[in-house]
Formats: C-alpha cells, structure tokens, sequence
C-alpha cells in the first residue's frame, strides 16, 4: 500500500495538520535489530534552532535514529520543525529529535533537515 494524505497525523492520541501516515506504518520499514529500534534518551536541550525539511516530505521515527526503524509518518516542508538534540547512531549518521509546537515528536536524518540538526548533543 502507498501513503496517504490525511492532512493530520494520529499518533498516540494527537493530530498535527501537514503530515501524512503510511496505511500501515510497519510495512513502510524493514523489521530492524531489537537493539537499534528502541526508545532512545533525548530531551530538549536546543529550544532555540527551528528548521524544516529539505525535501517535500520526510519520515520521522520514534522510536529510534535508524533508516531501519518504523516510519510513524511523513512530515512536509511547510511545517516549521522544533529541534530537541543530537545524536550519532551506531552507524555513524547524526539524527535529530525533533517536535511539532505542540504535537508529535520524533527523529530524523540530519541530512534531510535545514539547518542540518540540533547543535546540542541529546
């Protein structure tokens, strides 16, 4: 199944307008290694730098900064993104969490964000 747009996305429990969501986000990704798709520590050490995507849209993630992990929705290039912190995967590639003003919050590729990521270290 291809995406959808619904002009919100629903996850746990709260909408935001401009993103859209997978009709079943797990077959969006390929399962990943348990250890890599998990709840990974964050907080919101930059509450200064806003940003936007690079493309028309992007996948953000929740539960973690890997391309392997479940994409819970795509989020445009008109929405105005609040950067959190940081982080270097095991991988390599620096990912950012970032937040919606009051709504969803999740992360994504620094390199599909301008500016390119949160200056401060989650």
């Amino acid at each position: 199944m291809g995406k959808r747009s619904m002009g919100m996305l629903v996850a746990a429990g709260v909408a935001a307008a401009g993103l859209m969501v997978p009709a079943t986000a797990e077959a969006t990704a390929p399962a990943a290694k348990a250890r890599d798709c998990k709840a990974h520590d964050h907080s919101a050490k930059d509450n200064v730098t806003r940003g936007k995507a690079t493309k028309s849209t992007i996948p953000i993630r929740s539960e973690g900064p890997y391309a392997d992990c479940v994409i819970d929705g795509y989020v445009d290039n008109t929405i105005t993104l609040v950067y959190h912190c940081t982080t270097t995967n095991s991988l390599g590639n620096k990912w950012t969490y970032v937040r919606i003003p009051g709504s969803f919050g999740g992360w994504v590729y620094n390199a599909n964000l301008s500016p390119s990521g949160s200056s401060k270290t989650c």
